[in-house]
């Protein structure tokens, strides 16, 4: 009998998001369940971590007196280049849950969903433009074998083909790393605190500023662990009028969890 997927990995793999989403009023959403009808609100921010002066000045430095960072990762500042070397190598490589979400304006949106173990392999990818089209796409890798099902607007197609995971896998990390890398390049960082979680000393940092003019109401955080690898990165700010939100959450899962296969799974057997 399978085994279902290990609940706290994956709570702590949403529980940022969800808190990020509960406190702007939405409700939240977990990686490999369906996302309630308002998780997808443009309203939904990133609260506002950024520290005060004296946050920054006095109790950053008494927090992080102690902390071995990682390489590429200092209290002022963040190596974009060895960030996304160590985690999209997390993302490829180890049993992984995470989600991201990216609203560029009212309407248009782009939510996506991993999870990966040694075995198998399910990747979501929804995107709406903001005007008409919404494109799903779903991948599903399991013994060799990949079940796609792609939906555009009301088309609905279902695919069974070889498939190799690593393959799939690598595909998936990037996608799941551009949206941590928009967070990395758009905004400049300082650590501000280090946060535990589960037994695990994780490093916190805050923005400290955009790369976007007339850039206003910025709000966000990065977090790390002790190997480099970007466990959560959100950034939200509002641009003429328009309020931009990206944000990435993953989090490593038991190695013997298992990936739950897609509802669609025997419709797109059955294609096959």
């Amino acid at each position: 009998m399978p085994r279902g997927i290990d609940a706290p990995k994956r709570a702590r793999a949403a529980a940022a998001v969800a808190l990020l989403l509960l406190l702007a009023g939405c409700g939240g959403v977990a990686p490999g369940g369906p996302a309630p009808p308002d998780a997808s609100s443009p309203e939904s921010a990133p609260t506002d971590s950024r520290p005060s002066d004296s946050e920054v000045n006095e109790t950053a430095d008494e927090r992080l007196a102690d902390v071995s960072f990682p390489a590429g990762f200092s209290r002022t500042g963040i190596d974009i280049a060895t960030a996304r070397e160590r985690s999209v190598t997390f993302l490829r490589t180890e049993p992984v849950t995470g989600i991201a979400v990216e609203r560029f304006r009212a309407g248009a949106y782009a939510d996506y969903e991993y999870d990966a173990t040694s075995e198998r392999t399910r990747f979501r990818l929804d995107v709406h433009n903001g005007y008409v089209d919404v494109t799903r796409s779903e991948v599903y890798v399991d013994g060799g074998v990949r079940y796609s099902r792609s939906a555009r607007n009301r088309d609905v197609s279902f695919e069974a083909s070889n498939g190799s995971l690593a393959e799939t896998r690598y595909r998936a990390a990037d996608s799941m790393w551009a949206v941590a890398s928009r967070v990395l390049t758009v905004a400049d960082f300082r650590a501000v605190r280090t946060v535990d979680e589960d037994g695990e000393r994780l490093i916190r940092y805050a923005p400290t500023g955009v790369a976007v003019r007339n850039a206003t109401d910025i709000r966000g955080y990065l977090t790390v662990d002790r190997n480099g690898v970007v466990r959560e990165a959100a950034l939200a700010y509002d641009r003429a009028g328009e309020s931009k939100r990206f944000e990435y959450v993953v989090a490593p899962r038991s190695a013997d969890s298992e990936v739950t296969p897609p509802a669609w799974l025997p419709a797109a057997r059955a294609d096959a």
